[in-house]
């Protein structure tokens, strides 16, 4: 596998519009289209949040059948818009499904922005002629700015790989910068590839790819009502198979996701650090997650690494009301290498070192447990002025 230079605009097969509609703002990209020149299988892994925008319903009822497009907005969720909103997204779905010569069904939508409002329905609908005359492979690389919110920078990442002695390439673009907590986050983001997968192994592989990337970051804590990634791969009568080459396609998928996330995180709202919380020892798998969640979601701690505190009673004790397995003899809590806590007992530490440590834009908290061989990791980021400022002004 190997990174290279793009994003979306790699990949043989797809092609991009972006267009101001005004759907909040004007004279910013909102509306962008991602189209593939033939059928896609699709995977997709959606917010876990009970209250859902109207797109995750669209894209849970079709995710299932093959995929032509995306079509995806910023700056209104359409979320808690009720029939109307569901029924507005459906109605855009269908134009634009009209307007490539496809079916319905075929087409996906994504929305982020504020939630609450209805869709500008009949200025999106009038738009769409301007928005698929745009459609065009080197027009890639605007669907990343044109799906930013509170986001600073857009994202993209793109890699090539080897699989059966042909080369193939896969990229991917997402946003996000607040409201990112594991289970995924206010994210969208799409992965789009040349080669072809099965759906049964895309669906396993995916989802297994975002469980160790957008699934282990966290800002806040919150978990939207429109967070949405998807992958689309061309259907063919000879998808790669075998286990070799499905690990080379693994392995540049979990590369563009694992890249995504971090600059999810360093382009967080208000972010000035992004840290590392791995835990080991645990009893199992699952309870070094509920351990490494808590402590990356801890205000506290969060707070203390805005301050360059070294304050790990708060590790201490978000690790303690995790819900899993501890005991405060076995207990140990390392900034890098350097131990503060020690199976349970309070270390004397070189706090000039710790202070240059401490403010790094990055560096890693590790906690084992002394119990079993569970382990998980998790990147978190401090908490700062900055986050309570641009969420404090956000519908306004």
């Amino acid at each position: 596998m190997n990174k290279i230079e793009g994003g979306l605009e790699t990949v043989r097969g797809f092609r991009f519009s972006s267009i101001s509609c005004g759907i909040r703002y004007e004279n910013r990209l909102d509306y962008t289209i991602i189209a593939s020149d033939a059928p896609c299988n699709a995977s997709a892994v959606f917010t876990k949040n009970k209250i859902y925008a109207a797109p995750v319903k669209i894209c849970r009822e079709r995710i299932s059948r093959p995929v032509n497009a995306i079509l995806i907005n910023a700056t209104n969720a359409n979320a808690c818009t009720g029939d109307e909103g569901y029924s507005n997204a459906a109605i855009l779905t269908a134009d634009i499904a009209a307007k490539l010569g496809t079916d319905k069904e075929s087409i996906l939508m994504a929305s982020t922005g504020i939630i609450g409002r209805q869709l500008p329905l009949e200025k999106m609908l009038k738009s769409h002629d301007l928005l698929l005359k745009g459609l065009a492979r080197e027009k890639g690389s605007s669907v990343a700015e044109a799906i930013m919110t509170t986001d600073t920078v857009p994202k993209a990442r793109a890699a090539k790989f080897t699989c059966a002695n042909r080369e193939y390439t896969i990229a991917g673009v997402a946003k996000g910068s607040g409201m990112i907590a594991p289970d995924m986050a206010t994210l969208l983001s799409f992965i789009i590839t040349d080669a072809s997968v099965g759906k049964n192994d895309l669906d396993k592989i995916f989802k297994g790819a975002v469980d160790k990337t957008f699934n282990s970051i966290t800002i806040d804590g919150d978990t939207s009502t429109n967070d949405t990634a998807i992958i689309l791969s061309p259907v063919s009568d000879a998808p790669i198979t075998g286990g070799k080459d499905l690990q080379e396609f693994t392995e540049a998928l979990e590369y563009i996701l694992s890249e995504l996330a971090e600059m999810l995180m360093f382009d967080g709202e208000g972010v000035t650090k992004v840290v590392r919380v791995n835990v080991t020892g645990a009893a199992d798998n699952r309870e070094a997650v509920l351990i490494a969640k808590s402590v990356s979601n801890s205000l506290l701690v969060k707070t203390a690494i805005f301050g360059n505190d070294p304050n790990w009673g708060r590790i201490a004790c978000a690790t303690g009301y995790s819900g899993a397995e501890v005991e405060e003899r076995l207990l140990s809590i390392f900034i890098e290498d350097i131990a503060l806590f020690l199976k349970g007992k309070t270390e004397d530490v070189d706090y000039s070192i710790l202070s240059e440590i401490l403010n790094r834009k990055s560096y890693n908290i590790n906690i084992h447990i002394g119990i079993g061989k569970g382990e998980a990791s998790i990147l978190t980021s401090d908490l700062s002025y900055d986050y309570v400022r641009i969420n404090a002004e956000y519908s306004t």
